[in-house]
């Protein structure tokens, strides 16, 4: 049993990977205006009201003769009483095709890109290629954190290559790597517990090549109960007054 705190093991366990890109669900967006979002305000609760935390991460690239690779991992915490239950996923596949890649450019860099908060950065050369980095947090039930978290497979590293492509997943102290390289193709996902920023990069430089990072935070929480409410209304009713002239 992990008997770190959750805000700890929060910060610590921006460390994750996912089963295959399959098991994701779709992500949802909803357009707002610029008023929107400078309208949005919120309120910080109670730290006891975080009871889960679920990171997954994909990154994947097609290469035009072929070759495929792919690397994906996933980490669930679960708060159990005062600790927490950890589970794993990390797998990873590569497969060279058929023919050479005729590419000779070599693309990298992204390894030296360090944020705070959400970091994106795509750097493109040639025709026909696609790329993308997708993000999405959200707030779910913690029932569905685990649903299928059955099938993980407790393992903390997977490293495969073949030819001249290679798909790494690597849990690390404070976070995790996510990492797939091809001939003239270089795609990173990083979680820096430590800066406490999320970083997606990726650089093409070729023609015909589909790659794609994908991360999804999910963060649980308990509800609510009546009295928490009561006297948080309370208390929020107690500070107003105290603007109130005497």
């Amino acid at each position: 049993m992990n008997r770190l705190s959750l805000p700890l093991a929060l910060l610590a366990a921006l460390a994750a990977a996912s089963p295959p890109a399959v098991a994701l669900p779709p992500l949802r967006a909803d357009l707002v205006d610029d008023a929107t979002l400078a309208a949005l305000n919120g309120r910080y609760f109670d730290a006891q009201m975080l009871v889960g935390l679920r990171v997954d991460l994909v990154s994947s690239v097609a290469t035009p003769q072929q070759g495929a690779a792919m690397a994906s991992g996933s980490l669930l915490l679960l708060r159990e009483g005062s600790g927490l239950r950890v589970r794993s996923d990390a797998r990873s596949a590569a497969a060279a095709g058929s023919g050479a890649d005729a590419s000779a450019a070599s693309a990298g860099g992204a390894e030296s890109v360090r944020v705070h908060g959400i970091g994106q950065v795509a750097q493109i050369a040639g025709d026909g290629n696609r790329l993308s980095n997708l993000a999405s947090i959200e707030f779910v039930d913690a029932a569905g954190l685990a649903a299928d978290a059955g099938g993980f497979n407790g393992s903390t590293h997977s490293d495969s290559a073949a030819g001249g492509l290679r798909a790494q997943v690597t849990f690390l102290d404070r976070g995790a790597a996510v990492g797939v390289q091809a001939p003239g193709v270089s795609l990173q996902q990083r979680l820096d517990g430590g800066l406490g920023g999320i970083a997606q990069s990726g650089r093409i430089a070729g023609d015909g090549v589909a790659a794609g990072n994908r991360l999804q935070l999910q963060i649980a929480t308990a509800p609510m109960t009546p009295q928490r409410g009561r006297e948080l209304g309370l208390l929020q009713a107690l500070a107003g007054l105290s603007g109130v002239p005497r």
